[in-house]
């Protein structure tokens, strides 16, 4: 998963997506956690102006891994410098039991009276907690756990996304909830990205760790959110610092952020 926020050269965001397209191919910290070799099944992407103007939000049931560079970098709109953007990226290796479909491929997209709302997750959610009825709902079969977020929390919003709301998401939380949540309305975007994830006290908590973390990376026009694979391995961490566990970063427009911590 990535997250961008700022101004950047088309080459930045092209570089950002064939880093994920890397990592996509083989993970090694998934595979050691999960054994998850590869991230193949499905790969999306939102880049949009923050001030409201324009957006692109593609998905796609292939991996992203069969794309070609030239393919993705078509997909990345050609906007003049100096616009500022969220791009949100994602490639998904879905859980056991979960469907495969493009409903269910990041960034999933739910409604809002506030404006529409964005989601890329890695980790998964309790659906009982969302408030899935379970077979009852058709509907709802045919979607994944983070398309129920997504729903669940763009229900709780009131003109923003405030920490009372992200607090509740993750209460649902079962293995990990690394975010990115872009909410787009009017002309002042909302992003919140950051980090959370379960520690066991076992064993497998330092697999937990490598594969969760998150880093937020400097760029000279704004800032990049990247998963551990794509930053370590793929990236570079000369400029990175990594997002504890339990730290959000609340961005309106991208002048700045606030910090909310959890437990």
């Amino acid at each position: 998963m990535a997250v961008a926020i700022g101004s950047f050269e088309e080459g930045e965001l092209r570089e950002l997506m064939e880093a994920l397209r890397d990592a996509a191919a083989h993970d090694p910290y998934g595979e050691a956690l999960y054994g998850e070799v590869s991230h193949g099944d499905g790969w999306g992407i939102l880049i949009a102006a923050l001030d409201g103007s324009r957006s692109l939000h593609y998905r796609s049931t292939r991996p992203i891994y069969g794309e070609d560079y030239a393919r993705i970098s078509e997909i990345i709109p050609r906007w003049a410098p100096g616009v500022r953007v969220v791009l949100m990226a994602h490639a998904r290796a879905a859980s056991e039991g979960s469907p495969v479909n493009l409903m269910s491929t990041h960034p999933v997209h739910a409604h809002s009276p506030w404006g529409d709302l964005y989601m890329v997750h890695n980790g998964q959610f309790l659906r009982e907690r969302l408030g899935d009825p379970g077979g009852e709902d058709p509907v709802s079969a045919l979607h994944n756990d983070t398309w129920l977020a997504a729903v669940a929390l763009a229900s709780r919003i009131e003109g923003r996304i405030s920490r009372g709301d992200l607090e509740s998401l993750l209460e649902a939380e079962d293995t990990g909830a690394n975010l990115g949540v872009a909410l787009l309305g009017g002309d002042r975007a909302q992003v919140v990205v950051g980090s959370h994830y379960s520690l066991l006290g076992d064993d497998r908590d330092g697999d937990r760790e490598r594969y969760y973390r998150l880093y937020r990376c400097g760029f000279p026009g704004g800032a990049v959110y990247a998963s551990s694979t794509i930053a370590e391995l793929h990236m570079g961490t000369r400029r990175c610092s990594s997002v504890g566990n339990g730290e959000f970063h609340s961005y309106v427009g991208s002048d700045g952020y606030d910090v909310w911590r959890f437990q």
